[in-house]
């Protein structure tokens, strides 16, 4: 490895494997070895200004990482929440991420992404932080997710909302009281009620 790598390879350890161009080009590299690096593939755009290692060790749920450092604001729901609390078979290949309605469309390069908008009651309801190998993401908790999904039945498919609701119902951690204070903030608290007492 050349100098110039060694450097640029200092910054993103120095960023747990994420730099943006401003912290690269603070370190003294020209921004032609910013382009080099990444047409040789040593490094990702995620966005314009924010770049990856694409050495670090693909882990499971990596785009999550990457999304949470492009749009922190963002929060991962719907499929790829419910994926994630192992609540469905159906294993998404793009991203779902809500944002709250105004909110302008990020541009993001990498990883595939899906943008939902939700109004400002919707989008805050229900968020959790949780920490992937040091990182901290947004995401939906179960119960909030499950509500989503039904909200979205249309789109997602309403098996898809029902097998969610039901391997939740499995659950011993389950918490209907939650799960139906969402339902309500998510306007689908009856057909819930109905599914529930289906299954229960």
């Amino acid at each position: 490895m050349n100098k110039k790598d060694k450097k640029i390879y200092k910054v993103f350890r120095k960023y747990n494997g994420f730099a943006r161009t401003g912290d690269i080009l603070a370190a003294g590299i020209h921004r032609r070895d910013i382009k080099r690096i990444r047409d040789e593939g040593k490094i990702i755009r995620v966005k314009r200004g924010l770049y990856r290692l694409s050495e670090l060790p693909v882990i499971s749920n990596q785009g999550f990482i990457d999304l949470a450092r492009a749009v922190p604001e963002g929060v991962i729901c719907l499929l790829s929440a419910l994926s994630y609390y192992e609540l469905t078979t159906f294993n998404p290949s793009i991203i779902s991420m809500a944002l709250p309605r105004g909110t302008r469309r990020p541009k993001i390069e990498y990883p595939p992404v899906e943008f939902y908008y939700f109004s400002i009651k919707q989008f805050e309801a229900g968020i959790d932080e949780i920490s992937i190998k040091g990182h901290e993401v947004r995401i939906y908790s179960p119960e909030k997710t499950i509500c989503d999904c039904f909200r979205y039945r249309n789109k997602l498919g309403l098996d898809i909302a029902k097998e969610g609701l039901s391997e939740y119902l499995k659950r011993k951690d389950r918490n209907l009281e939650k799960l139906l204070e969402y339902a309500e903030i998510c306007r689908v608290k009856r057909l819930l009620e109905t599914w529930i007492n289906a299954m229960v």
